[in-house]
């Protein structure tokens, strides 16, 4: 293995993001987007019993 195979994989070991600035081999991370909107813990339970989420579906998140 060379030095920045070497390298690389130190640092994947250690839980760190490769330092690559090059766009050709790391393409930048793109943001999460969610298609449904997020339940709050207080907003009633998506399983339509009447109940908040967090005391129904939500207790065992």
């Amino acid at each position: 293995m060379n030095e920045n195979s070497t390298k690389l994989s130190d640092e994947l070991l250690e839980g760190n993001e490769p330092s690559c600035s090059n766009t050709s081999c790391c393409p930048p991370k793109s943001p999460i987007v969610r298609t449904t909107p997020k339940v709050g813990r207080n907003d009633p339970c998506i399983c339509g019993n009447g109940r908040k989420y967090k005391k129904c579906c939500g207790k065992n998140a």
